[in-house]
């Protein structure tokens, strides 16, 4: 599903270069539930927008789904982004002035789906969370916890093949957070892959596999198999 090669990103100014990632190799398989932990500062920011492909690299190798993601022109990257990436803030990021249905339906709007079929996904995403009954109600009329079901239902309403969660219960009182993480296990048993940064240790506990991200190097991850060669062809 997801595979980083050697990926670097640096940063630079006249002055100084910062180097965000260095030889950053990740490999994701489909069905997977990763969990990336690392102090503040280790680079779990730069590889999650890199991952989303809202952030290029400087060099390395990432492949989504089989396809090289450096060899695709900004349009074709938007593309692959909206049909097999959905993302989850912690900050939900949901519209204020809309209620749950219509914060839903935004981003079906942008890919282009006709009206019945908007309206049926949008329906399914919100039962699938638990809030199809309050569909018509704002987000300030819900929980920080309801917001983020929220969130996830706008997530899976475009049926991404992975789901990339950036600290996705850092707003939440641990019952909250228990009750989202419940949520995104059911929908990795779903089939759903699923990478989740996090700053707490017990949530990263709950996960399948777990990657400690430090200077922008991996320093520590479960993964029992050697990431695979790939060839330059």
């Amino acid at each position: 599903m997801l595979l980083m090669k050697n990926v670097q990103k640096s940063f630079r100014t006249e002055l100084v270069e910062t180097h965000a990632l260095r030889d950053f190799n990740l490999q994701v398989k489909d069905g997977d539930f990763v969990s990336v932990t690392g102090p503040s500062g280790s680079g779990k920011t730069t590889f999650l927008n890199i991952a989303g492909l809202l952030e290029t690299y400087t060099s390395g190798q990432y492949f989504l789904d089989g396809q090289d993601v450096s060899a695709l022109t900004d349009r074709q990257r938007s593309r692959l982004r909206n049909e097999k990436i959905g993302f989850i803030f912690q900050s939900f990021n949901l519209i204020p002035d809309l209620n749950l249905y219509d914060n839903v339906d935004v981003p079906l709007r942008y890919r282009g789906f006709g009206t019945a079929e908007r309206h049926q996904r949008i329906t399914q995403s919100l039962e699938r969370v638990g809030l199809a009954n309050r569909m018509k109600h704002l987000p300030s009329q819900l929980s920080g916890g309801q917001q983020q079901r929220v969130a996830i239902a706008r997530a899976l309403a475009g049926e991404p093949r992975f789901l990339l969660a950036d600290e996705p219960t850092g707003n939440l009182d641990s019952q909250m957070a228990q009750s989202v993480m419940a949520l995104l296990k059911e929908i990795n048993r779903q089939g759903t892959t699923i990478v989740m940064v996090t700053h707490d240790p017990e949530l990263a506990s709950q996960t399948a596999r777990t990657v400690i991200v430090k200077d922008g190097r991996i320093c520590s991850s479960d993964l029992p198999d050697p990431i695979p060669a790939v060839s330059n062809q």
